[in-house]
This record gives structure tokens, sequence and C-alpha cells, in this order.
């Protein structure tokens, strides 16, 4: 049984009364649901707000998913355009807060199960890669850090993008290519150069240089990076 199969199935014993399988439906994707609320709010406090009030909405809305498309499209869907009116209600407010999250919690670290093996130069040119992600990841605008954020990280097709975001399969292909192309330029002094033996080559000097920097003017830019780094998001995505 694949995943979307997983889900419906769990849908049909939430629709019957069953709450541990929606909790089960919660647990598995409270994350990415927050990381999308997240890259619209850029609020933890709004996130958070959201996802909660989404599970809320699509809970009581059960019985109006017909399974044509997986639970989680539909649920992405709902996420972000609560996110979306909260964000205009906040400008209509007046006031825009920007905080940056220190980690989600209960997220696979890709590079955990290597860290025990990394060099002192390994660990630091994987620190200011991710601070360098991180940083061009916010020079984009919302909607690409969108289609970003569910295509190389959530893994969603185009289509499936198009209905989360409410755009045509084109749009989804164009903000994208736009997206890659720009952090392409962003990112293109990091393409590592191959000693033999495939070690990545940086002037250590420099590197630390331009590390103690970014811990030191970009503090805010460093704490985003495990919501990039830590669910998978590499530059060799992004520029490859």
């Amino acid at each position: 049984m694949n995943s979307n199969e997983q889900d419906r199935l769990l849908v049909e014993k939430a629709r019957s009364g069953d709450s541990e399988a929606y909790r089960k439906l919660v647990e598995k994707y409270q994350n990415r649901a927050y990381a999308i609320a997240f890259e619209v709010l850029r609020s933890r406090e709004d996130a958070e707000d959201v996802v909660q009030e989404s599970f809320v909405k699509a809970y009581l809305s059960l019985e109006s998913f017909r399974g044509d498309s997986s639970f989680y499209t539909w649920f992405y869907r709902i996420v972000y355009n609560m996110a979306i009116d909260v964000k205009r209600r906040i400008k209509r407010r007046g006031g825009n807060k920007l905080e940056y999250q220190d980690e989600i919690q209960g997220e696979h670290d890709p590079a955990a199960a290597e860290r025990h093996v990394e060099t002192p130069d390994q660990t630091l040119t994987r620190k200011y890669q991710s601070a360098r992600i991180a940083r061009a990841m916010q020079g984009l605008s919302e909607e690409h850090r969108t289609v970003i954020m569910l295509r190389e990280i959530d893994g969603l097709s185009y289509e499936e993008i198009a209905k989360v975001v409410g755009i045509s399969r084109g749009t989804v292909m164009s903000r994208l290519h736009y997206a890659r192309k720009r952090m392409q330029k962003e990112l293109s002094d990091l393409k590592p150069e191959q000693k033999q033996g495939g070690d990545r080559q940086f002037d250590s000097s420099k590197r630390s240089k331009e590390s103690g920097r970014l811990r030191n003017t970009a503090v805010s830019e460093e704490k985003s990076e495990t919501q990039l780094a830590r669910r998978g998001l590499s530059f060799n995505q992004l520029t490859g």
C-alpha cells in the first residue's frame, strides 16, 4: 500500500469517527504544513496558528474530500489559502512580523547520519553553503519560494503544485524556471571544484572569514538554514 492509499484509508477511518486515524495524518503532515505556512508568513507564531486551524478545517471538511487528488495536495491547498488570508489581514493591520525558526522538530536531518565522521573543514563548508542557500532563498519572492519548497522539498508534481497554489501548470513551470535561474546565479560561486579523489576544494581562510561574517551579520539567515538543509534542499538541486 503506497502513501496515498494509506492516507485515503486513514481519511475513511477519520470520517467514521476514528480520532486516532486523523491524529496519524496530523503527525505525518504537520511539519510540512508548517514549512509552507512559514514560507508565506515568516512568523513562527502565525505559522503555528495557521497549521492548527488548517487541521481543524480539514477535519470538519473531510466529507468534501473526494479523493480526486491526494490528501496532502488537498490539505496543502487549505494551508496555503489560510496562510495567504492571514498575511492579507496582517497587511491590513499595517504590520508584518519577521521571525526565523531555529528548528523544525521531528524533521529528518539528511546530514545527521554522516556528521559524526565530518572533518572540521567539511562541517564549516556545509554550514557556509547552508547559510548561503538560506540567504538566496530569502531573495526570492513568496511565490517563487513556495514553488521551490513544494517541488524540491515536498516532491510535488507540477500538477499538484498548481492545485495547491491555484495557478496553471505553465505558471508553475515558469516560476520554477525563474527561481532556479535566480538561485543558480546567486550560488554559482559555490559550485565545487573537484580535487583528485572527489573532495571539494575551497580556500579555508576565505571560507572561515566568510562564515564568520555570515554569523555576525546574518544570524537570522543562519537560523533559517535548518528549514532548508534539514529538509534536504541542497545547492546541487538548485544549481544543477
